[in-house]
Formats: C-alpha cells, sequence, structure tokens
C-alpha cells in the first residue's frame, strides 16, 4: 500500500509547492483564457450604454483632454433622456474655467457618479469640490491587472471608496431597482461578457450634436469613457492580441452585478482535498492498471476535469483548472517512473539468478577475430569494462540467444508433428500451442483449456480431476474420445518450469542440476498430446470385423457340416432300416418297405442335387439358356400338375394371369424350378380350407409373380433368415413332408441370377413371394 501511494504523495506535495509558490499561475491564467473562448460571448445587458470618446470625436474636437464645457454641455443633452445612472470614467482632479458650468450639469442631472484615482506616489486624486459636491457618488478606478497584462480581478473598495463599477450599481439599486452587491472583503472575479462591438454605443460627437436621440438613454445607465485608440487600454480574454479601452472593464463588472454573473472561485479547502486524496488516490488505483489503461485513465480524467470544470464555468464558478491537471499528469509520470524503477531492480534481480542457473548451459560463441569457439567466461572477462546495467543486459541476451535456438528447435520439431501440443499452467492457461492443437481445439496462447476440453472433449467434472491429479503430480491416465468423426487419444505429461538451485549465491548450477533438484515437487504446469488414432481404431476395427466374420464363417461352416452330415445321414439310415425289414419281412409287405426305399433314395438324391445346384449358383458355373417366354401361354400347363395336389389336401388354388403380359427374357427350366419350389413351399405351410393362389402382371417395367397362401404367418424376425440355407420355420410343416432345407436359398440364387428381384411379405395371416422380371423391350438395365 505504501509504496502504490509513495508516488502520488510526492507529487501532491511538489504540486502543492508549486501551487503555494504561484509557479502554476501561468498555467492557471492560460486556462481562464481558454475557459472563456470554449463558453464564448455573453449577451450584454440592455440597460448599459456607453458615450465613447472616439477616434471620431478626437477628430472633431481636437486633442483630448477638451474643455469641461463639452462635458457639460453632453450632460445636458442626457438630461432631456432622463438616463438612470451616469458614471463618468474621467479624472477631474484639477480645477478649470468651465467647473462651475459643468457643476451645475452634474447637480441638475442628479445621478451622476464621478471617478477617482491614485498617483504614482500613493495619494488620492478626487474630482475637485465643486464637481464632487453636485456627484451622486465617487467611485475608484485602480486596476489590478496580472502578470501577463490581463484584468482577471478588481478591488471592490479603497479606503472606503467603491469602484466605479459597484458605485454605479449601487446609486442604480437606490434610484431604480435592488441589487444585491457582493462582499467587499474580497476581490471580485471579472466574468467577461464578450467582445465590446456588441454593447449598445454612442459616439461622444454624435451625442453632442445631436445626431443620437435622448430617448435612447432613457432609464438607462451609461458609461462616459474613452475609447480612443491607445488611450486607456487593456487586455481581455477576447482581445489578447487588440487592447480596448478601460470603460469596459466597469461595463463588464456593472454587467456582472447587473445579471448576477460574477464568478465565484474556488474554495481553497477544496484545492487542498484535491491534492490530499486525488494524488494519493490516482496513485494507488493506476498501480493496478496496466500501462494501456493508465494512459487511457489519465486521459479520461483529465478530459472529465476538463468537462467539469467547463460545466462549473458555465454556471459562474471560477474552477481551479491547472493545479488538478498537472497533479493528475504529474501523479501518472511518477506511477509510470515507479513503475519502471521497480521493474528495473526486478529484472536485475531476475536476470542475475536466470546467468547463475544457467550459466553453465550457455553454449559457445564463435569468435570472429580468433577464428575458434569462446568459452562462456571469457564472455564475462569481455564485460567487465561495461558498467552493471550493461553486464546484466549482455547476460540477458546470452540467455535469450541460447533459449531462442532451443524454442527454435522445439517450435520446428511441434509444427512438424501432426499430433497436437499444448503446454498450459495448472489452471488451464495456454501458453504454447502447436499449429495441429490449434485447429483441433480452436485455441490459441493466451486462452483457456477448460472452455475448448469441457464443452466438446471430456466432462467438466473428468476435466476437473485430471487437473487435481496434475497437481498432486499423478498422472492420468490417457484416454480415448470420438469428436468430429474421428477418434483421438488424450495424453498428459507434467512440466517442471521453474526449477530453484539450492541458493541463488551458490556456485552456478547447471540445468540438468536444477533439475535434479526439482525431482518429487508438484508440476508447474502440463503438456498435454493429441494423438489422431482414427487409422488405428479403423484398423482394430477392421480386424475385429474380420475375426467376427472369421467366428461366423467357422459356425457357419460348423453348422453348414453338421446340417449337410445330417441330411444326408438320415436317408441312409432310415435305407438300412428297411433293408433289415426286407430281410424279415412277410411278402406282402415287401411293396411298401421298397416304396419307403425309393422315396429315401430320392430323398437323397433331391437333397444332393440341390446341393449340386446350389454350388453351382454360387460358383458361377451354372450356365443359362436365356430365352424370350411368354407366361401366360406356358404358366398354366406348369401349374396344372398342383391342382390335384390341392383337391387332396382341402386346399384351394387360385390362378390370375393377365392376357396381355409382354414377353420375359430367362432360363425355362430355371423359371420352371423356381415356380415349383415356391408352389411347394405353399402346399406344405397351407392348411386345410384355405386358398393357395398365383398372380401374374405386368407393373411397368416389370412383371411380377406372385405366389401367395393364406392360413399362415411368418414372425416378422423370421423373415430376413428364410433364405438362408437348411433354415426352415419351425413347426409350420402341417403335412410332415420335411425337405431339404435349401428351397428357397436355391430360389433367392436363381432369381438374382435371372436378374430379377424377390420379395416376401408376411401379415394378416396371408404370406406372398413376388418375383419380377424387366419385360422385354424395357430401356430400363436388365439387372436389379
Amino acid at each position: 500500500m505504501a509504496w502504490r501511494i509513495l508516488p502520488g504523495g510526492v507529487t501532491a506535495l511538489v504540486v502543492g509547492w508549486l501551487f503555494h509558490l504561484s509557479l502554476l499561475q501561468p498555467l492557471e491564467q492560460f486556462a481562464y483564457t481558454g475557459l472563456f473562448r470554449l463558453r464564448g460571448e455573453l449577451p450584454w445587458d440592455e440597460r448599459i450604454v456607453v458615450i465613447a470618446i472616439d477616434d471620431a470625436s478626437l477628430q472633431a474636437l481636437g486633442q483630448f483632454p477638451w474643455s469641461r464645457q463639452l462635458h457639460a454641455d453632453l450632460l445636458n443633452r442626457l438630461a432631456a433622456g432622463d438616463p438612470s445612472v451616469v458614471a463618468i470614467s474621467l479624472i477631474w482632479s484639477e480645477p478649470s474655467d468651465a467647473d462651475g458650468a459643468l457643476a451645475e450639469a452634474i447637480a441638475q442631472l442628479n445621478r451622476v457618479v464621478l471617478s477617482q484615482t491614485r498617483a504614482e506616489s500613493g495619494d488620492v486624486l478626487p474630482p475637485v469640490p465643486e464637481l464632487q459636491a453636485g456627484a451622486i457618488a465617487t467611485g475608484h478606478v485602480l486596476t489590478m491587472p496580472d502578470s501577463d497584462g490581463m484584468i482577471r480581478q478588481v478591488i471592490p473598495q479603497v479606503d472606503g471608496q467603491l469602484m466605479l463599477g459597484l458605485a454605479t450599481a449601487h446609486v442604480y439599486s437606490l434610484t431604480r431597482e435592488v441589487i444585491d452587491l457582493p462582499s467587499l472583503e474580497k476581490p471580485l472575479w471579472v466574468n467577461w461578457v464578450g467582445t465590446p462591438n456588441r454593447l449598445t454605443h454612442a459616439s461622444f460627437i454624435d451625442v453632442l450634436n445631436g445626431r443620437v436621440s435622448p430617448a435612447m438613454f432613457q432609464d438607462k445607465i451609461v458609461l462616459l469613457g474613452v475609447t480612443a485608440t491607445g488611450l486607456n487600454t487593456l487586455i481581455t480574454p477576447f482581445n489578447p492580441d487588440v487592447p480596448i479601452s478601460g470603460v469596459y472593464l466597469h461595463a463588464t463588472v456593472l454587467n456582472n452585478l447587473l445579471q448576477d454573473t460574477l464568478l465565484q472561485p474556488m474554495p481553497q479547502q477544496w484545492l487542498w482535498l484535491i491534492l490530499l486524496v486525488g494524488g494519493p488516490g490516482l496513485s494507488w488505483a493506476m498501480a493496478r492498471w496496466k500501462t494501456r489503461y493508465q494512459l487511457l485513465g489519465i486521459g479520461m480524467l483529465c478530459g472529465s476535469w476538463a468537462g467539469v470544470s467547463m460545466m462549473l464555468f458555465q454556471a459562474n464558478y471560477l474552477p481551479t483548472v491547472a493545479m488538478p491537471l498537472t497533479l493528475f499528469m504529474l501523479t501518472a509520470a511518477a506511477v509510470a517512473l515507479s513503475e519502471r524503477l521497480e521493474e528495473s531492480i526486478l529484472l536485475h534481480h531476475q536476470v542475475a539468478s536466470l546467468w547463475n542457473l544457467y550459466r553453465k548451459d550457455v553454449v559457445y560463441q564463435f569468435d570472429d577475430q580468433q577464428h575458434s569457439l569462446k568459452p562462456p567466461f571469457k564472455r564475462e572477462a569481455a564485460w567487465r569494462d561495461l558498467p552493471s546495467s550493461m553486464v546484466r543486459v549482455a547476460q540477458l541476451a546470452a540467455i535469450a540467444e541460447q533459449f531462442g535456438r532451443s524454442q527454435s528447435t522445439q517450435a520446428a520439431i511441434a509444427r512438424s508433428l501432426s499430433i497436437g501440443l499444448v503446454a498450459a499452467d495448472l489452471d488451464g492457461n495456454v501458453w504454447f500451442c502447436n499449429p495441429a492443437a490449434t485447429s483441433l481445439l480452436q485455441i490459441t496462447v493466451g486462452t483457456t483449456l477448460t472452455t475448448a476440453l469441457a464443452t466438446h472433449w471430456i466432462k467438466p467434472e473428468e476435466w476437473y480431476t485430471i487437473l487435481h491429479q496434475l497437481a498432486c503430480n499423478i498422472l492420468p491416465i490417457p484416454s480415448e474420445h470420438y469428436y468430429s468423426e474421428r477418434w483421438f487419444e488424450l495424453r498428459w505429461e507434467p512440466l517442471i518450469y521453474h526449477p530453484h538451485s539450492p541458493s541463488d549465491h551458490a556456485a552456478t548450477p547447471s540445468l540438468d542440476h536444477a533439475l535434479r533438484n526439482a525431482v518429487g515437487k508438484p508440476p508447474d504446469g502440463f503438456m498435454l498430446l493429441i494423438e489422431d488414432i482414427t487409422a488405428r481404431k479403423q484398423i482394430e476395427s477392421n480386424l475385429n470385423r474380420q475375426i467376427q466374420e472369421l467366428n461366423q464363417l467357422n459356425r457357419m461352416k460348423d453348422d453348414f457340416l453338421s446340417t449337410v452330415s445330417h441330411e444326408l445321414r438320415s436317408p441312409l439310415a432310415n435305407i438300412n432300416v428297411v433293408i433289415q425289414l426286407l430281410e424279415y419281412a412277410d411278402p406282402t409287405e415287401q411293396p411298401k418297405y421298397l416304396q419307403i426305399l425309393k422315396d429315401e433314395c430320392d430323398r437323397e438324391t433331391e437333397l444332393v442335387n440341390d446341393l449340386l445346384d446350389l454350388q453351382r449358383l454360387e460358383a458361377g458355373k451354372r450356365e443359362f439358356d436365356m430365352q424370350i417366354m411368354l407366361l401366360q401361354d406356358w404358366l398354366p400347363s406348369m401349374i396344372e400338375p398342383f391342382e390335384h395336389r390341392v383337391k387332396v389336401r382341402d386346399q384351394q388354388l387360385q390362378t390370375h394371369i393377365a392376357p396381355d403380359l409382354p414377353p420375359i427374357l430367362s432360363d425355362y427350366h430355371s423359371l420352371q424350378r423356381l415356380v415349383t419350389e415356391l408352389l411347394t413351399n405353399a402346399c406344405k405351410y397351407t392348411p386345410p380350407h384355405h386358398e393357395i393362389a398365383v398372380r401374374v402382371q405386368f407393373v411397368a417395367p416389370h412383371v411380377h409373380i406372385t405366389v401367395q397362401n393364406s392360413g399362415t404367418e411368418i414372425e416378422e424376425a423370421e423373415l430376413p433368415k428364410i433364405f438362408e440355407k437348411f433354415y426352415r420355420i419351425p413347426h409350420n410343416d402341417r403335412w410332415h413332408q420335411g425337405g431339404t432345407g435349401l428351397g428357397l436359398a436355391l430360389v433367392k440364387n436363381l432369381v438374382e441370377h435371372l436378374n430379377g428381384h424377390i420379395d416376401v411379405h408376411s401379415a394378416n395371416n396371408v404370406t406372398a413371394f413376388t418375383i419380377q422380371f424387366l419385360a422385354v423391350g424395357s430401356d430400363r438395365p436388365t439387372s436389379i
């Protein structure tokens, strides 16, 4: 706290001392003028009229001073206009021949205020007694210009005599309307109205010659004074380069009194409060800010004070501008200087510590003169003649050079890696990341990993667990994550980058020694490695899939061999049993057993033929004789043998063949096998009193052959399996005909080889198989 407020405290003392010695007065004078120019001119009070002894009057009446008879004549003309007050800013301290006429005119008007002043010796120069006796009041015209010649304050009272403007306002208050007069104990600050050309004027010679109507001065406060060039001049904020007449000072004071716009200076206690609070307080606040915020803050503070000063000035208060602004800027400079000094001290100690720590790790430097490598200790010998600060700079440059080499090498390696690398502290603040990590996490140096990882990669609680493990020197377990349709592995490595030697003043240790001393201490940060393992996961997935496929093929092979062997052994076993029975059977029973032998031999033959046909189809060795066929001519004769079978089983067979079917291209024997297998299956699985229907129709561009049976339904879960080899629907063979289980598998293969397509639908106790063949003449492909 003390260090933070020290610069502001010192600055406050310096500025207070400068202010007390008035060394800031030129700046305040400049600010005073600037406030008037920023505010602009104000309107003059319409009750004030100036009768100017100007250049035109001098040219007409001769060299000034004139005969007082001319002034008496002027007053006589003014009397006709009945002015409220006439104030004369002329010194008549010496008697003249025309004093009687002038005194009579003053007495007749009865509202004339005369002027008095002091000689250089300090003696008072009042109006001659004859004139003073007829005047209603007198006022002094003494001024107190500042060092730049501008009048900013007036003395309200000297030896009990009011200044001319105050005396005039006092007379006006007695004769016309009450005006609150200010305190006479301290100087009055003049609130300059503007340039005099906006004030109501009348030339002396014009009034004297009657060219100005007396009505112009009715109920007005008339000021008579010299405005000719070079006479009784003064400087105002609006005329710094062209002086004006002193009569306008009295007009300005009178305007301030009439409008109640005299400037009120800022109380001294407020100034000391600004010094005591502003300096140390600003210093304490700025010590916590960064440099750009310091510059922005001091700019805003100075601008704010200037704005506040302008608003106070608009309200007729005279603020102290230069002293606070000087305080603010000097405090900012002192804070900046103290920070630079502090940084210099810290940098000095830090460089010394780094040099002691890494001195032995600094590589040799090539000596151009000796054409050899120069070790670090020879570098130090060359630094002995350098100032202390330059030695530290040289050491820092050597360390930076070494670190630059290391960093350049490491950065090149990091950029060339496809693995994302992120280095961060234990709060997750990133201080290094390579392009791969930037692309994956959308982070840059200075951002935090918490947002990047805990949003899309890992859960927030897992992230904080990882940070806790790293802080406790526990290496987190690598994890795999799926992100943006790719697989990544996240690995964590601790980082120790604040190693400390046993003593900064000990013999300079090497980097390896410092790192060995740091073993066991918690890490300062961590390195996150993000590796794209999509290819590896794909390989693993492919291997697992291949293993599963091989296992499935192995099971299918075993199931196939088991099923085939069972199907082949069953007829053979039955044949063997029948042969044994024939040995002991009566002649009357032999025909029955012979029929059984024939059926079993046919069954064995059918199974072998189906296996061979299926094997040839799958191997692509089956040849097809593709011919153009008209199903409406061929199909009825092929269906006719099944009519007897359905009658025996009390089933119904319905045939619906469209008469105008287009021809198809197919193999006669293969198509006959397809329809036979489907009709055989339909007869096998259709219960009595139910219907088997064969429908053939053209649905452009295909010819559809549908074999449908009612009374049975295949469960949805069984539908994908019915075309597999040796698959039979459980408990659906009502007539106990058996079969090889290869029929539908053979049907599916035949359909595909004939460039057709087969579908099966089973619902509402109805099952339908539909084969589609492309009609001849269609422009569609001949394969589906």
